[in-house]
């Protein structure tokens, strides 16, 4: 074993380049691991169905298409659907 660790040895030069790469290579993966759950973090982060029916009614409310009195009793329905 001590020959293994002699100066000029090309084995040790070998087995120092090729854990280099391996450890590169383990890198590079937990990288795209990472980049790939977050991908999928910000995909989740779209409003879900009823906070974009929330959002369009109080749309329609700035636009004045419908009155504050109907805005308030569909935002209620709104709600209550979303309990149940």
């Amino acid at each position: 074993m001590e020959e293994f660790f002699t100066p000029g040895n090309q084995a040790l030069g070998v087995t120092i380049a090729v854990g280099f790469v391996v450890i590169l290579v383990a890198i590079g993966i937990a990288l795209w691991i990472t980049l790939i759950k977050a991908r999928k973090n910000a995909a989740s982060t779209e409003p879900s169905e009823s906070n974009q029916a929330v959002e369009n009614l109080r749309q329609r409310y700035v636009k004045g298409e419908i009155s504050k009195e109907q805005y308030d009793e569909q935002l209620k329905t709104l709600k209550e659907s979303l309990k149940n």
